[in-house]
């Protein structure tokens, strides 16, 4: 975990690092999948970076839904083939939390 905090500011960045192997998404669809991100909490505000682009796959939304979880959402933008994120990828989670 790496912090980023201006005294100036009523916010501080929190940055964490998780391996992760996200499950298949079905076509035309979307789906919400938990990642224990250790050290998140509800309220943070978090954005979530897949390290690598796959054609047809987005993250399209991400919320901290419990201590320690983080929930994304991904669709799946092809017409017929279901698509699995690709494994054992490091994600990147940022998170603006209030002081």
């Amino acid at each position: 975990m790496e912090v980023v905090n201006d005294p100036r500011l009523e916010f501080f960045a929190l940055k964490f690092s998780v391996a992760w192997s996200p499950a298949e998404v079905a076509a035309a669809t979307s789906a919400e999948q938990n990642v224990t991100v250790t050290g998140v909490k509800v309220g943070d505000v978090i954005h979530v970076n897949k390290p690598t682009a796959q054609a047809g796959l987005g993250v399209v939304g991400a919320r901290v839904s419990a201590a320690d979880t983080v929930s994304v959402t991904f669709g799946n933008f092809t017409a017929a083939t279901p698509i699995t994120p690709t494994a054992s990828e490091t994600y990147s989670f940022l998170v603006v939390r209030a002081k």
